[in-house]
């Protein structure tokens, strides 16, 4: 990855020399990743001329920029102790990062500023949303959501979501309700479904809808499916979106409910395994002309199995659907994480998927004893860090590390599932 000298575009001629640079940044590097193609025809680098009228655009931008310039010049990845040593041969062949003269040595704290200066401004125009103007502060929201991803994908990120649904609830009413739904919005929507998807994975609870219902729920998966960069099929998400809707399993729980609960996640787990992923690309619509399909077929594998390893862990460890040792064990957590592994194998850094695999591929880690298949798994978020240069990355690996600690430590036969660890953390994390 190279961090370009900008020219001077009419378009930012009036700002200073780092808004330039950064903004540019954005532009070229940034808007890149967060769509599985950039076509030049990508929504939100479409809205970079719209920062000369909403300088909250423009401060967000720049704080994503900022501090995606600060991972790449300064903030490189840390070696695990499941790694064999820090000579590892993870990303050989990738581009070496290189420089042209550039704000490299202040893009921490340009990110902070501009980050606060942003905060300021959304907070005088949440107050004054209308029909208008509402598309762009939910874009400035999302932004924020995602300067959270490319800081470290902990804590703050979710008061945004917290703001982000209450405006949503406005779209589903006149005057914001569009029919048909703008290109634009369609991506709003669809990549904070996506989020509201990731950032639910390890609440484990019960959590409310998250767009209207009057809003229709499918083309925003169908979006979702093919141009957010998670790449996750819509069937696979809609899955997930059922799932947070059942109640939460507590000590008050009456048996009767909790069997139900049971029942549901037992024919969402079926629905899961039903779930074809040659069968669902022979209905999809390609990003771009130069779409690889067989790769969509990997990652769709992937995430199958990745949700099924979440649907199982709402499940206790003793349950007979994912006992090893019952007869009616409906899925083998080692297998789906084995599968999740094997599929993601196939993609390679440069691979326009690859950016796609980190969620299906943390939750495997999450259930991975083997050591060689653990330091695998690590080799590959480096070499992913090393595509993205997104701080969450750093968050995953963390947070896999203090998994396979408290997996080490328990006993074969007790309860080892590493649910409860994660939310033990104490932090809200969003592993994208």
């Amino acid at each position: 990855m190279t961090v370009h000298r900008p020219l001077v575009d009419p378009l930012v001629r009036d700002l200073e020399g780092h808004s330039r640079y950064y903004l540019h940044h954005f532009a070229t590097q940034l808007c890149d990743v967060m769509v599985v193609y950039d076509t030049g025809q990508n929504p939100i680098r479409d809205l970079v001329p719209a920062v000369s009228a909403y300088p909250l655009l423009l401060h967000v931008m720049v704080a994503n920029s900022a501090f995606h310039v600060f991972n790449i010049s300064g903030n490189p990845m840390g070696q695990s102790a499941y790694q064999a040593d820090s000579n590892s041969t993870v990303g050989d062949g990738m581009p070496l990062v290189t420089y042209d003269v550039g704000p490299l040595k202040s893009s921490y704290r340009d990110a902070l500023v501009a980050k606060q200066q942003a905060l300021t401004l959304l907070a005088k125009s949440i107050t004054t949303v209308d029909e208008n103007n509402i598309d762009i502060v939910l874009m400035t929201i999302l932004l924020f959501v995602n300067y959270a991803l490319v800081e470290s994908g902990r804590d703050k990120w979710r008061v945004h979501m917290d703001g982000a649904w209450r405006l949503i609830q406005l779209l589903g009413e006149p005057p914001y309700l569009q029919k048909p739904m703008s290109k634009l919005r369609l991506t709003i929507l669809s990549d904070f479904l996506v989020f509201y998807v990731l950032g639910s994975t390890f609440s484990f609870s019960a959590m409310p809808s998250f767009i209207p219902d009057t809003i229709d729920l499918e083309p925003i998966l169908r979006y979702a499916e093919t141009n957010n960069y998670l790449s996750c099929p819509g069937p696979l998400l809609r899955i997930m979106l059922e799932s947070f809707a059942l109640p939460d399993k507590t000590v008050l729980c009456t048996e009767e409910v909790y069997d139900n609960i049971q029942e549901q996640i037992e024919k969402l787990l079926h629905r899961a395994l039903d779930f074809d992923p040659v069968a669902w690309s022979r209905d999809f619509e390609p990003a771009s002309p130069y779409e690889d399909i067989h790769q969509r077929i990997r990652i769709a594998a992937a995430h199958r199995s990745a949700v099924c390893i979440y649907l199982a862990r709402v499940l206790p460890s003793t349950h007979p659907l994912i006992d090893p040792k019952s007869s009616t064990a409906l899925v083998n957590l080692t297998t789906l994480a084995n599968d999740v592994v094997h599929q993601i194998s196939h993609l390679k850094p440069g691979d326009a998927l690859f950016k796609s695999i980190c969620w299906p591929l943390f939750l495997a880690g999450a259930e991975s004893k083997d050591p060689s298949q653990r330091e695998w798994i690590m080799n590959t978020l480096d070499a992913l860090y090393r595509t993205m240069f997104w701080g969450y990355l750093h968050t995953s690996k963390r947070v896999l590390e203090a998994i396979w600690k408290y997996l080490d430590q328990v006993g074969e036969d007790e309860d080892n599932c590493w649910v409860e660890e994660v939310k033990d953390l104490g932090n809200e994390i969003l592993i994208a």
